[in-house]
């Protein structure tokens, strides 16, 4: 078994991952501070190409049919925080539906893999001025 499909069956498998992702969608819709960007989306699909995503990487027989990534965003300016954000509240939807540590520093891993893909602000932190 690979260490892939390893992640995929310890995830629970597609049902589990479906239930976080629509959980994680409800999330995101309704957020303050990224929630404007879903606005008049449709919910479903978002739902079920992040789903084909998620088990593609964690390594189901299924292949993402959706738009490049970078692509998909392209229409947004997308700041930092704002990705930050998005991942912040994936990282509380897994930890909610209790998917196990692997399962989530994969995802999470992969995630910040995209960030360039997604956002051009490369920090997108509020910092303390520096002393110089």
């Amino acid at each position: 078994m690979s260490d892939t499909k390893a992640l995929y069956e310890l995830a629970g498998g597609e049902p589990a991952l479906r239930a976080v992702l629509t959980d994680f969608y409800e999330r995101v819709f309704s957020d303050a501070m990224i929630g404007f960007f879903f606005a008049g989306k449709d919910k479903r699909r978002l739902i079920e190409k992040e789903l084909e995503f998620a088990l593609k990487l964690l390594g189901a027989p299924r292949e993402y049919t959706g738009k490049p990534i970078r692509e998909a965003h392209s229409s947004h300016r997308i700041m930092g925080g704002q990705f930050g954000r998005r991942l912040t509240i994936l990282k509380e939807t897994m930890a909610a539906h209790h998917l196990p540590q692997p399962v989530q520093e994969a995802w999470i891993e992969h995630t910040l893999s995209l960030r360039d893909q997604v956002t051009a602000d490369s920090l997108g932190e509020c910092r303390p001025p520096s002393d110089s």
